[in-house]
Parts: C-alpha cells; structure tokens; sequence
C-alpha cells in the first residue's frame, strides 16, 4: 500500500540534521517488569495494527514522497530488550542519552521501544519509546502512549488546543491543507497573509501614537533592536487585541536577532545528555497559579525562566535578558480519544521567555502577559503556513529557512498533559512519564513539561558541547518550582469583606419612617 506523505509530516521528515535528529523520546518508568510476550503482543495489537504508518517507510518517487508497506516488517526490530549492568537513575540516564544521537534506519519504520532492565528480572525496569518526527506530533504520540498502556479510566488528559472559538474558526478553515497539494498550501499561506494584513489595518485604531515616546530610551534602539520597536507599539495595547498582538508575535518570529546566550552559543557536536525531574504535586502548582491569576503553564515557565537565570549567572553570563523558543502549539484540540491516524496537526511559534527578574509575581505576570498575547495573535496560522512551504521548496531552500528560524531561538519547549490517573502497561504500575523534545538548525537545548497522575515531570535533553551538566538544569527547574509554591502560599489571603449589618431606623423615629442616613445613637 502507497500513501502520499502529507506535508505537515513531511516538514519534520526532512529535518533530521547529524547533530541534531528529529525524533521524540519518551520514557515509562515501571514499578515492575511486564512479561516480554505478553508486552510484544499489546504493542502489536494496540497500536502496529491500529496504525499502518507504523510498518511502512518513506519512499521518495519522482519528487514526491509517500509511506509504503515495509514488505519485511517484523516486531523484533522494533521492539527489544536492553540488560544494563546495574539499574540506577544514574545508569539509565546515561543509556537514554546514548540514545539520542542514534539516527533510524530509513528502510525500516521509524519508530522503536526498548524494554530496559538490570541483569535480574525481579526489580523495576523503564521502556524508552523513540518516535520520528514525521510520524505524529506530540499530543498524538501522547494519545499513542495511552493506546499502549492497559486500558483506564480517567486517564484521558483534558482538552488542549487554541483558546477560543475565534481562534478555532480560523485556523479551522485552512487545516485541510495539511491532507493536500502544494496549490493548498500557496492558498493557505495567501489566507494568513490576509490576517497579517487586517491586522495591520486595525493596528492604527488599537494605540495613541503619542505614548510611544515614553517606550524607547533612544533612536538607536529603534534601529539596532526592531524587536524593541515592535514591543514598544504593540504594548500600548490590551493583552486580548488579536490585531496588536498578530503583529506582535509575527514581527518577533521574522526579525528577532539570533539566539545567542554567551554560555551555550557555536554548533552542536551530536553528543547528548539528558536528566530529568519527577514527581513535582500538580495540584500545588495548580494552587500557586490561582494564587498569581496565572496558568499552570505561566507557573512552569516561570520555575524555568528562574531556573535559567541562575544556571546562566552559574556560567558569569548576566546580560541575558530574554531567551526564544520554538513552542508547539496544537491546532486540532484534542479530547483524549485515539485519532484515526497520527501526523502533525501543531504549529511551532516563537516564544520569548524573560530572563532575569527575581520577583516571582512579577516574573509570573510577565510571562502570564507574553502567553496570552501569543495565545490571541495570528501567527500560530501564519507560522503553520511557513512550515507547508517549508516541506514543499527544494531541500537547499528548505534547510535556510529551517535555519532562519531555528537560529532565532535557544531550543524547543513544550508543556504536554499526560495521563490523569496511574497507567499500567501489561499489567505492570508506571510510576513515572517523561519526554523529550527534539531540536533543529544550532538550538543546544529542550525541555519538555509533562504530567501524569496528579505530579509535573521536567525533562531536558542538551548538547554536550554547549552545555555540559543538564541535570544542573533540572536541579535549578525544581527548586524554583518550589521556591514559587512556597512563596505563593506565604502571600497573605485577601480579607473576606463582612456584609454590612442591616440598615434600622433611629430610636426615635416613626414606625413608619424610612431609615435614617445618619449614624446610629
């Protein structure tokens, strides 16, 4: 059987660079090992059958790509035992990151689980899951993940996706582009051109021209910095301005200068390292959130801005003050039901993390004011249109925009919610989820933001060459999450106000007077 690649896959397809591969990694951490038979013929029931993509191979025909049956398809190969020496947290980080730089077979499906164990069978074990780009994005690689566990209830994650119906409906008349033709991608990008212009038609009407004076500090800055110029304009208007914020969010992803931390900044080796923290309380999070009128994500990437902060200052690098990310962002809500197929229905934006402000509530609201603006622009459909366009140009063409954009920003993000109750894979308890982003052109550095049965887990992954101790990372991540638990709950509680007593006549006045509006005797 032959199916035509479609270029929403095909974009991350082609994106594999030696020192930096495109696949998703994830890890079960088990409280026992599940019978290897019986783990075998789960993975092939539940999901090999359920998904074709998953025995076939890319295969490239006259200019156009398509998925074909691997004719030689067999279990063994992608599902496989490892036996370390002993079974610690420290030995299975250092296995997991071995794994990072080892690229698939492209004559063979591209995806793998491994079983990994020590040299008995009485103790806990992990399966490490690697998935290639072009398969599935991460919210589909999640819904795969719960396709593979044992079936249960509440387990779903809630709803994600794009906040608002407006936000919906427009994004949801050019999705069929991603099932579709080069002449549907030219059509889509011409439809989000056409937001990019509304928006600058309506930009005028949002602001007074004459605050501006009071936003930059020099004319050079308006030269040497247009980001600066663009944020100046723009933050005269109200977070929810979709038009202000288009304009915002898409003048940041085009002229933003290149990532640059000091400490990390040159070329990736292809030398990985991972590290990873678990078991942070949701709902504590949660709680903080409420506390600062924030999310739980503005929450999470503020532990992560103070976490970088201080990893940099660690590194005598203090004038940074913003870092960029790539984030995914989905564009088909997901509800927790398995899809039909995988693929990748996201589009990656730019992010722009504040770095270097102490205060937590003033960090949280912050970052709060940059996620909402992101969140109500239009450069989530503008950005979806760049990447058809992407897949569709000649590979020379397509790896200098990859680089354009990946160059812009430090690394890939991503907050992923998992499973709301504990899974069990054949039978055997996971304890703990995590997964890892991958990351394109020259970023160094991701981190992924998952949670499962009520705990966030934070997993980075790093180039070696750039930045050497990523479990400092992790450290730092968690600490501040703490720090920022701790300090909301030292906040004082806003006073209940107490309802005023009933308002009575005077003494002296008539039975039938009205209340007095003076005082009491």
């Amino acid at each position: 059987m032959s199916t035509p690649i479609a270029s929403s896959d095909l974009t991350w397809l082609l994106m594999d660079r030696p020192n930096n591969l495109m696949h998703v990694h994830g890890l079960l951490i088990l409280d026992e090992l599940p019978d290897w038979d019986q783990l075998i013929s789960a993975v092939f029931d539940r999901i090999v059958t359920k998904y074709r993509v998953l025995s076939q191979i890319p295969v490239q025909r006259d200019g156009d790509w398509f998925w074909e049956d691997d004719v030689d398809f067999a279990m063994n190969r992608h599902l496989t035992r490892v036996v370390l020496d002993e079974f610690t947290d420290e030995t299975l980080r250092q296995y997991v990151s071995s794994q990072f730089s080892i690229a698939f077979d492209r004559n063979r499906p591209l995806w793998e689980m491994q079983l990994i164990s020590g040299p008995t069978d009485d103790g806990t074990g992990a399966v490490l899951t690697r998935f290639h780009h072009g398969l599935g994005d991460g919210i589909r690689l999640v819904q795969l993940l719960l396709g593979t566990c044992d079936p249960s209830t509440g387990a779903a994650p809630g709803t994600v996706g794009l906040p608002g119906a407006a936000s919906r409906g427009r994004l949801g008349t050019v999705l069929h582009v991603a099932d579709h033709s080069v002449r549907d991608t030219i059509d889509y990008v011409q439809r989000a051109g056409a937001v990019a212009v509304e928006a600058g038609r309506n930009l005028r009407a949002s602001i007074n021209p004459l605050d501006l004076q009071h936003r930059f500090e020099t004319a050079l800055d308006l030269v040497t910095h247009p980001v600066r110029f663009i944020d100046a304009i723009t933050s005269i208007s109200s977070e929810g301005n979709a038009w202000a914020n288009s304009w915002r969010e898409i003048g940041r992803l085009v002229l933003s200068e290149r990532a640059d931390a000091g400490a990390w900044s040159g070329h990736p080796s292809g030398t990985k390292g991972v590290a990873w923290v678990a078991g942070l309380s949701l709902p504590a999070v949660k709680k903080a959130a409420k506390t600062y009128k924030a999310t739980v994500n503005d929450v999470l990437l503020a532990a992560v801005s103070l976490a970088l902060t201080q990893y940099l200052r660690e590194q005598e690098v203090e004038e940074v003050h913003d870092l960029a990310w790539l984030m995914p962002v989905s564009l088909r809500p997901f509800d927790g039901k398995l899809p039909s197929s995988l693929g990748n229905h996201f589009a990656v934006v730019l992010l722009s993390m504040p770095l270097g402000i102490d205060d937590i509530g003033e960090l949280v609201a912050e970052v709060h004011l940059r996620t909402s603006r992101l969140k109500h622009s239009a450069e989530p459909a503008v950005a979806f249109g760049m990447q058809q366009v992407i897949a569709e140009v000649p590979g020379s063409v397509a790896r200098a925009l990859t680089d354009f954009f990946s160059d812009k920003t430090i690394g890939q993000l991503t907050n992923v919610p998992g499973p709301a109750s504990q899974l069990t894979l054949v039978g055997a308890p996971v304890r703990t989820v995590l997964g890892w982003v991958p990351t394109s052109g020259d970023q160094p550095l991701g981190v992924c933001l998952f949670t499962y049965d009520g705990t966030v887990s934070v997993g980075v992954s790093a180039d070696l060459r750039m930045i050497r101790d990523p479990q400092r990372i992790t450290e730092l991540v968690q600490a501040h999450v703490e720090s920022i638990i701790d300090s909301a709950a030292a906040l004082p509680k806003p006073a209940r106000k107490r309802p005023a007593p009933p308002s009575q006549p005077p003494v002296d006045a008539p039975a039938s007077g009205a209340a007095s509006s003076g005082s009491e005797g």
